[in-house]
């Protein structure tokens, strides 16, 4: 039997990556991208047990490298604006779903789901990125930059917008404009100051 080799398990990763950046999930086909790794199917097999098992790898392991990167990253700029932080967080997720533009529609359309082996580590990275974000915002609390009391939600809020745009959006979209309406929505708002004066006089007003 053969063994197991990292360096053929991310040769195929990286040939399935083009694949599937460049064509829907239904088209994609493990003969194509054996043929194009200039390996045998039966090879494919040894590392993933299906073209799911195979996409999803492939969806965790660049998630994984982008949540350990804008960690290592954040982490060396403890002294930056959270709200700059936070633009270099979205600006990195937004990447990451338009590298991958079949994601969203296929997890909504199909009834594809996550591994079971790799269902676990999903979770756990999620949670780290939403720990970040989480971390990221009180950061900004404290320091009188930004005004949140429930961070956590927000944390998850933000893979929310960018999944509805992506699958709810208007045909045409770039990545820019995604990065810069999530960032603005979720630094600006969209209320002006003297309406929020209002509202907050509304919200006193009833309490009394």
């Amino acid at each position: 039997m053969q063994r197991p080799d990292e360096h053929k398990r991310q040769l195929i990763i990286d040939t399935a990556g083009r694949f599937f950046a460049t064509q829907p999930f239904h088209k994609v086909r493990l003969d194509d991208i054996a043929a194009a790794a200039k390996l045998g199917k039966g090879t494919l097999y040894i590392y993933f047990d299906s073209k799911e098992d195979l996409y999803f790898s492939l969806i965790y392991e660049g998630f994984a490298k982008l949540v350990d990167e804008l960690r290592g990253q954040l982490a060396g700029e403890q002294s930056r604006p959270a709200v700059e932080c936070l633009e270099v967080i979205v600006r990195a997720l937004v990447a990451s779903a338009f590298q991958n533009p079949h994601f969203f529609e296929l997890m909504r359309t199909t009834n594809v789901v996550v591994p079971g082996q790799i269902e676990p580590a999903w979770q756990a990275k999620r949670q780290e990125f939403q720990q970040l974000v989480a971390d990221t915002i009180r950061r900004g609390v404290e320091r009188g930059e930004l005004v949140d009391p429930r961070p956590e939600l927000t944390a998850v809020c933000i893979p929310g917008m960018l999944r509805s745009l992506m699958l709810f959006g208007p045909q045409g979209m770039d990545e820019k404009t995604v990065s810069e309406q999530i960032v603005r929505v979720l630094t600006r708002g969209i209320v002006t100051e003297s309406a929020t004066v209002s509202v907050e006089r509304d919200m006193v007003e009833e309490t009394r």
